[in-house]
């Protein structure tokens, strides 16, 4: 029988690996030291305290009003972070921020007012439980009506879902339809007021004559 002698170098360090978890429990014991030392606030539970945050939580999550809030994000960043890449000349800079900018402004409007505006809308008279309209109920499951009708959450929850995935579907038509044109147009406004490509014009325009001179 053999008998393989044991490294002494590997019994330290299993000694000293006796609790791998040391250092994710160090790291939870800091954070909570620092949630001890911040103070404590309390809020009222008021009925007009939960009514308005009630409708502030609403309004926020209403599919409409949501893709208008991510559009007003994206216009104060995007179009700067274009402006300044100094890879390319000004004019290409230019030309890429007025894009852009008018890129967010077309899909904004057709998303808010076209597209999850009205989808949103039509979801909740589509899900509307206490309805008698032969077409209130059509879009809600007929398994969680109660459940539903004892919370109010659940629907609203429910009703934004479903409308997300009908605006998808909608986005994936208007897309073309209505954001693509509308964004060319807007650039092309844009580049007019800023300005710009009227050097290049100008230039072909004149190489043009001469050709023809030539002929």
């Amino acid at each position: 029988m053999n008998i393989t002698p044991v490294n002494s170098n590997n019994v330290s360090m299993q000694g000293n690996n006796k609790n791998p978890n040391w250092l994710k429990r160090q790291i939870r014991r800091v954070g909570q030291k620092i949630l001890d030392m911040s103070p404590t606030h309390t809020s009222k539970d008021d009925r007009g305290s939960i009514e308005k945050w009630d409708k502030t939580t609403s309004w926020v999550s209403h599919p409409m009003w949501n893709r208008g809030i991510m559009g007003a994000t994206a216009i104060l960043t995007q179009p700067t972070i274009d402006y300044y890449n100094h890879r390319v000349d000004d004019e290409t800079r230019t030309i890429s921020r007025n894009r852009t900018i008018a890129k967010i402004i077309a899909g904004t409007l057709v998303g808010m007012f076209v597209v999850r505006g009205p989808v949103y809308k039509a979801v909740e008279k589509m899900t509307n439980i206490t309805g008698k309209n032969k077409y209130s109920k059509l879009l809600l499951p007929k398994a969680f009506i109660q459940r539903l009708l004892k919370n109010g959450r659940e629907l609203t929850n429910y009703r934004a879902t479903l409308a997300m995935l009908m605006a998808l579907i909608a986005m994936s038509i208007t897309n073309f339809v209505l954001d693509a044109p509308l964004t060319i147009m807007l650039t092309n406004i844009f580049n007019e007021k800023s300005g710009v490509g009227k050097k290049k014009t100008d230039t072909t325009d004149t190489s043009e004559r001469k050709e023809v001179v030539n002929v």
